[in-house]
């Protein structure tokens, strides 16, 4: 049965260019607790006047985070300009929406997805551990028969039996759909595998099962 989770954060994940003021916000997932313990950049960071904006239902502002930026390292004598944004807020009930602000622009926005009943389709369509042709080692997880939309995205994640811990495969695909390599869990026999719907600030799990490695 699909498991709706009771999710407080968010975890932003975004880039930005600020030589060219080009950016992109990459997914948004679900999380019922901070990824790390930084709520916003700190006042010692230099300010690059880079925002998320986050809004209700009607457009409306209510809230903003300063995220802090990781950049890419440089040829010499050039300036760092591109960074990678991974940024935890806290979601209200009012929030519909992330803006990314550049200089006080939008440069992409996040507008959330409704959540949406898959798990049957899902359950009738979808291989689990179907080896792939040409090459044993890489199985088929999930389905193809369920089409994109926006604001909803899907990560396949997999617990195998010689480990406690799930290890995310992928996260913010468009579709359900995945490739498992084998190769990846050396000396498991078996591999719990479930697939997660992230729609706008919730998620679900649509389908978990077990499959063998050997």
């Amino acid at each position: 049965m699909a498991e709706t989770e009771i999710d407080k954060f968010a975890h932003v994940v975004a880039n930005i260019d600020t030589a060219t003021g080009e950016g992109r916000i990459r997914y948004v997932l679900p999380a019922k607790k901070r990824t790390s313990s930084v709520e916003q950049a700190g006042p010692d960071a230099a300010d690059k006047q880079v925002r998320l904006v986050l809004k209700d239902a009607a457009g409306k502002e209510i809230g903003r985070v300063q995220p802090e930026l990781r950049f890419e390292a440089c040829l010499e004598n050039e300036q760092p300009h591109r960074a990678i944004i991974q940024q935890d807020i806290v979601v209200s009930d009012a929030l519909s929406e992330i803006e990314l602000e550049y200089q006080g622009k939008a440069v992409d926005t996040f507008h959330a997805g409704a959540q949406e009943a898959v798990d049957h389709q899902f359950r009738e369509t979808a291989t689990f551990g179907l080896p792939l042709p040409g090459d044993s080692s890489k199985l088929s997880v999930g389905t193809t028969s369920i089409d994109s939309r926006a604001g909803v995205s899907y990560m396949v994640q997999a617990k195998p039996d010689n480990a406690d811990q799930w290890q995310t495969l992928a996260v913010g695909q468009p579709t359900p759909d995945f490739v498992v390599d084998k190769n990846q869990f050396p000396g498991a026999s078996e591999l719990e595998v479930r697939v997660t719907q992230n729609a706008g600030f919730q998620s679900r799990t649509v389908d978990q099962r077990t499959i063998k490695l050997d």
